[in-house]
């Protein structure tokens, strides 16, 4: 990014892109995650603030984890399901954390999108007619969306700013992940502005019993080949668990790559977490690719989705299996269940 300086340029060529629009949409990934939530929220307010009558964000999936139903509820986040959306409704549609025909959106490809707020990929495919605010090296989509906020010196409620530092601090990981200065001065901002109890109420929510199925589950599949740790979830309820578990498990010392996977519905859910070698992205983008599917993600973390019926889940699961030992270049090595590596 250029620096700090030309937010306040950028803000007025986006307010002048959207407006005099009266209705907007605002479309973040399937199954959203704190980040696309909080981006959304953000927008949607800046929206109000500058006179739009109705904004909605919109998304396929559901929201899963317990963590961020509880961000929903406490900070009072409305979502709308894709399938419950009248596209002629609304004047101007905006993309956030996500980029136009990504593998995990429901919005379809022929639909226009008039912009797109995003740090997951290239946007150089979009034509010029689309506003675009795409930084891949940026740590988070909410750190944008602050900026935004910031300089159009529009109001931040203690709900927003919460929701906004929340999305920040779980795509960045508490800012352990590489994170420009951008990031840091928007996290030290939006500290100031919180609601520290909300906060801590989002990041211990109560769980139900399929979460401890799910982690019972992962613990007994749980096995490791050359300090790649793999973790079959099976069929789960939410494919939330599937990162869910990766980011646990990810914490076994000596691991240097963590693989989680699971069906749900007709598809095979993964995460990818690395340590060292900042490829996760590039490796759940090749292992998606392998099956003619989408994937992606960070330096750090990255996910894909690989369609599946159940009458292939078998067979579709021992290939993925292959495909991840290939790329991960760990195909003679042994795999040792978690119950016997040694202490």
């Amino acid at each position: 990014m250029d620096g700090l300086q030309d937010f306040t340029a950028r803000v007025e060529a986006f307010k002048q892109h959207i407006l005099p629009a009266r209705s907007v949409l605002i479309a973040v990934h399937d199954y959203p995650d704190p980040d696309c939530l909080a981006s959304g929220f953000g927008l949607g307010n800046l929206l109000t603030y500058w006179g739009v009558d109705r904004w909605e964000i919109t998304h396929g999936g559901f929201v899963g984890r317990a963590e961020n139903r509880m961000m929903m509820q406490l900070l009072d986040i409305k979502t709308t399901p894709f399938a419950l959306i009248d596209l002629q409704g609304f004047d101007k549609i905006i993309m956030v954390d996500s980029l136009p025909g990504g593998g995990n959106v429901s919005l379809p490809e022929d639909v226009k999108v008039h912009a797109v707020f995003d740090h997951h990929g290239e946007a150089d495919f979009l034509p010029d007619s689309c506003f675009k605010e795409v930084h891949t090296q940026i740590g988070a989509t909410s750190t944008l969306v602050a900026h935004y906020l910031f300089a159009a010196q529009c109001p931040l409620s203690l709900k927003l700013a919460t929701a906004l530092f929340y999305g920040i601090k779980t795509d960045t990981q508490d800012m352990a992940m590489d994170v420009l200065p951008e990031d840091l001065v928007a996290y030290r901002r939006l500290f100031e502005l919180i609601e520290h109890r909300l906060l801590a109420q989002i990041e211990h929510p109560p769980r139900n019993i399929d979460f401890f199925r799910t982690l019972y589950r992962a613990s007994a599949s749980f096995s490791e080949s050359a300090k790649v740790g793999l973790v079959n979830l099976g069929r789960v309820n939410t494919p939330d668990h599937v990162a869910e578990m990766a980011d646990l498990f990810h914490s076994l010392e000596e691991s240097e790559y963590t693989v989680s996977c699971a069906f749900y519905e007709d598809g095979l859910f993964f995460s990818i977490r690395c340590k060292k070698n900042r490829n996760a992205g590039t490796l759940a983008k090749k292992i998606a690719g392998a099956f003619g599917c989408s994937g992606g993600g960070h330096e750090r973390a990255g996910a894909g989705r690989i369609s599946v019926s159940k009458e292939q889940e078998e067979e579709k699961l021992e290939a993925f299996r292959k495909v991840v030992r290939k790329h991960l270049g760990i195909e003679g090595s042994q795999i040792i269940p978690l119950v016997d590596r040694k202490l």
